[in-house]
């Protein structure tokens, strides 16, 4: 019976492969698959169309500054070139305009002219850098003596940042209480290019080219996490980092219960020197700053922790987008449970990637910045014209579950090597390529 299962299950992967690989969506060469992407991502931008930017129409902007790059990228690629090198719109904006059909260049181009659209419209729409503001300020707090953490269930938002709650174990409170007695200004400054930093070396750890990693920091949930000024890009990193390094899993407990949900994979892969680092470094951070926080602020961390559970049912937008707002805390966590023990079924990458979407349903506060923990699934689906109709059309607001939808089939599917001139890691084995195998791809050539 369990071989036939086994058997009946590797088939089953292998036709989801086949489906969303979409080669039967071609007629001839050209690929159906692109103008279809390109009008489902005008339709989930409509909303947007007759928004303002500078007192010009968003749609006007739009339409204008894509035509422009997809020119300008046609342009480059035709200008003389000493060798042919690179392989794909993976290497940069001249494999683009070389290699991808002018649709392909339309879609690609537009996806990110619109990312980086809405990123500009957003800022001026917002309070900036709120949660950074609320490390500071519950951090000065603990500095000068008062509670940094909940001391009793809110009914309301806070009046102001600087007046919410810390969230965040006592071992972080020393390090924003350090910044909250320097000036504001080159804090703030300093802060978000940190956060832009990490979300670099994420997106180099998960094998994207600078141009690539450049471009993806527009990403509608990544650069709404610099507005805000979340620590989301460092968890991010400690995560995508991981392949190299396990203890980072363990470190990225220090930040959010989710978020130390993949440190699961260590174990499911046998990666014992990874517990074993990460729990030392943990437990070294734990010890130092021990003396500072004392033991009281452990304790009133987690009396904080079930505050906030109980002030979400009292002001329910503190659940952000997080299903824990619409379900049972029963079922919310039980499902919860299944995604985990599901995603453990996988192994190696596949595994990693897929704790990282589990992560997003467990959250029970979700805002835009956690999503990025798709990003890793999404880019093992095969077909790049695919991948960038999920993130054209998962973007923004609550859109924002496709990535989780479309990065859990990526991950069910069996395994297939990115291919097409659209998929930023075309030529490689995913994302965390294995550099044994480029070489072997190089060897070929």
């Amino acid at each position: 019976m369990l071989p036939w299962i086994l058997l009946s299950l590797a088939s089953a992967r292998g036709l989801l492969a086949r489906v969303i690989g979409l080669h039967w969506a071609r007629i001839g060469g050209f690929d159906l698959v692109v103008p279809v992407a390109i009008a489902a991502v005008i339709w989930t931008t409509t909303p947007q169309l007759g928004e303002e930017l500078a007192g010009v129409p968003f749609w006007a902007v739009w339409l204008v500054a894509t035509a422009i790059l997809v020119i300008a990228a046609q342009l480059w690629a035709g200008r003389p070139r000493r060798a042919a090198g690179g392989g794909a719109l993976a290497g940069g904006g001249a494999a683009a305009g070389r290699h991808a059909p002018i649709l392909g260049l339309i879609l690609v181009i537009g996806i990110v002219v619109s990312w980086l659209l809405y990123d500009l419209w957003f800022w001026g729409q917002t309070i900036h850098l709120y949660d950074l503001n609320v490390y500071l300020g519950s951090a000065s707090r603990w500095l000068s003596g008062g509670q940094p953490y909940l001391t009793a269930p809110l009914t309301a938002w806070p009046s102001d940042a600087r007046s919410d709650f810390f969230l965040y174990p006592p071992p972080l409170l020393p390090v924003f209480a350090g910044l909250s007695r320097l000036p504001d200004g080159p804090v703030s400054v300093g802060w978000i290019a940190l956060m832009m930093a990490c979300a670099y070396k994420a997106y180099r750890f998960l094998g994207l080219s600078r141009a690539w990693s450049l471009a993806l920091l527009a990403f509608p949930p990544v650069a709404i996490g610099f507005e805000s000024g979340n620590i989301a890009s460092l968890t991010f990193l400690l995560f995508a980092a991981s392949i190299r390094s396990g203890g980072t899993l363990i470190v990225d407990c220090l930040f959010k219960v989710q978020s130390g949900l993949p440190a699961l994979w260590l174990i499911r892969e046998r990666r014992w020197r990874g517990v074993l680092a990460g729990v030392a470094a943990v437990t070294v951070i734990v010890l130092i700053t021990l003396p500072l926080v004392g033991v009281d602020s452990w304790r009133a961390w987690f009396d904080g922790l079930g505050y906030r559970a109980t002030s979400q049912a009292n002001v329910p937008s503190l659940y952000g987008f997080s299903y824990a707002r619409l379900l049972p805390g029963y079922v919310f966590t039980g499902i919860s449970v299944v995604l985990v023990a599901v995603a453990l079924l996988f192994r190696g990458r596949s595994g990693l990637a897929a704790l990282g979407l589990a992560s997003i349903f467990a959250s029970p506060a979700l805002w835009p910045h956690g999503f990025v923990f798709a990003l890793p699934a999404l880019l093992m689906l095969e077909n790049g014209a695919l991948l960038w109709l999920v993130l054209g059309v998962g973007a923004v607001g609550p859109n924002m579950w496709h990535l989780f939808a479309g990065g859990f089939i990526a991950v069910f599917a069996a395994r297939r090597l990115p291919a097409g001139t659209l998929h930023p890691l075309a030529g490689t084995d995913g994302p965390w390529p294995d550099p044994r195998r480029l070489v072997l791809r190089s060897a070929r050539r």
